[in-house]
């Protein structure tokens, strides 16, 4: 399983219409629904990023902290659509002291990483192979 293979498709109204595979565990119930409602605390960190890849049409990835890590966004427009790529790059660890301060340090840097040093190969953007 790759980065590219995991992904959601968001509506023009951010209600989410496919899940792949990889994903469909953790966010194949929330197929239908408004991604806002299913997960409210993410709307004031995602929500921007999602519309300033409708508005400007272009492909946009980030680093945000969300639900105890770092994750990777790499959102993809077609028209009002959005492929969404997520990609955890890390997570806090609270076992120790030490840990925590060694996964505090790991988040640290990769929020201040510029975004080319963040970007890996290219995603494949064509919404016309979904089911």
């Amino acid at each position: 399983m790759t980065h590219a293979d995991c992904y959601f498709v968001l509506s023009a109204d951010d209600e989410i219409l496919y899940v792949s595979e990889p994903l469909h565990r953790w966010m194949g119930r929330f197929v239908g629904h408004s991604l806002w409602v299913k997960l409210p605390r993410a709307e004031l960190i995602f929500r921007p990023h999602f519309q300033e890849a409708r508005r400007t049409g272009r492909e946009l990835e980030f680093v945000a902290f969300y639900a105890g890590g770092t994750i990777e966004m790499r959102i993809v427009p077609s028209g009002e659509l959005l492929t969404v790529y997520p990609n955890r790059l890390s997570e806090l660890n609270v076992r120790t002291l030490a840990t925590l301060t060694a996964s505090l340090e790991t988040i640290a840097s990769e929020l201040a990483a510029p975004a080319p040093a963040r970007r890996g190969r290219p995603v494949p953007v064509s919404l016309q192979a979904l089911p």
